[in-house]
């Protein structure tokens, strides 16, 4: 049998590009994204061997993860890769933010990534194996004031995958945490927010935009070695051991600086 992965947010961007990498590879691809009708055209732009089957469902509802548990034990469906890609961003001042999608963006980029990992987790501890691709973000090394509430969800992403790697390790388990910068997809529109603070901090963060290609390799490049913890290319990499040495309360000045310039 073809090996199966599972991605969330697969229906652009960066999960879209990883579903075609898996699929070159010869995987079984389960598709997760809200969006029906993207989901259709990926199943379409796949090779006509690959065995795509794609769920539409809100993954920032409470139970989504319980969906997608009972989803797979409904088809029978054993994950060899789950690769917890979903999420988005918003830019602004935090208290200028709608209450209602602070919430959702918390509760995909953190509820359902460890929701996920604990319910395929634990199945792949059963089995004796598996692996676990969780994107994470070089904004998540540092306090980011006016991207506040994103950056500190990814710092979440970061050392939660730390942690659940030390914890599988013995069953067989491998836990890769992926930190792209940013990247030219869907995400720099819907982060956008009408206040002012919005527009410093995304002249920042948008000095430098990878393309979703070129980001999903290194990706997937990363989940082959089984690197425990990888960014995109060593330049990123040397800026965020840079980042890490610094002391919170000057990066968030730093921050801070830029976004008002």
């Amino acid at each position: 049998m073809s090996p199966t992965v599972l991605i969330t947010g697969a229906a652009g961007g960066i999960g879209r590009e990883f579903a075609a990498l898996f699929a070159a590879d010869g995987y079984r691809v389960l598709a997760l994204d809200l969006h029906g009708d993207a989901l259709a055209a990926l199943r379409s732009s796949l090779p006509d061997r690959t065995d795509c089957v794609t769920l539409p469902i809100d993954l920032a509802k409470r139970d989504a993860a319980r969906q997608v548990d009972a989803w797979l034990e409904e088809h029978g469906f054993s994950i060899d890769v789950l690769v917890n890609n979903v999420g988005f961003g918003l830019f602004g001042e935090h208290v200028e933010q709608d209450a209602d999608r602070v919430g959702d963006m918390l509760a995909v980029n953190n509820r359902l990534l460890a929701q996920l990992c604990l319910l395929i987790g634990k199945r792949m501890k059963e089995a004796g194996g598996g692996r676990i691709v969780n994107i994470g973000s070089l904004a998540g090394f540092c306090p980011m004031p006016c991207f506040a509430a994103y950056s500190a969800s990814k710092a979440f992403v970061i050392n939660f995958s730390a942690s659940l790697g030390e914890e599988l390790k013995p069953y067989g388990v491998k836990v890769t945490c992926f930190c792209p910068t940013t990247t030219r997809t869907g995400f720099l529109d819907s982060a956008q927010n009408a206040h002012a603070s919005s527009r410093g901090i995304t002249r920042f963060v948008t000095e430098r935009v990878d393309s979703p290609a070129d980001v999903a390799r290194a990706g997937y490049k990363a989940l082959n070695h089984d690197k425990r913890f990888a960014l995109p290319g060593i330049a990123i990499t040397a800026q965020s051991v840079i980042i890490r040495m610094l002391p919170l309360r000057l990066m968030a000045w730093f921050v801070q600086r830029k976004a008002d310039a």
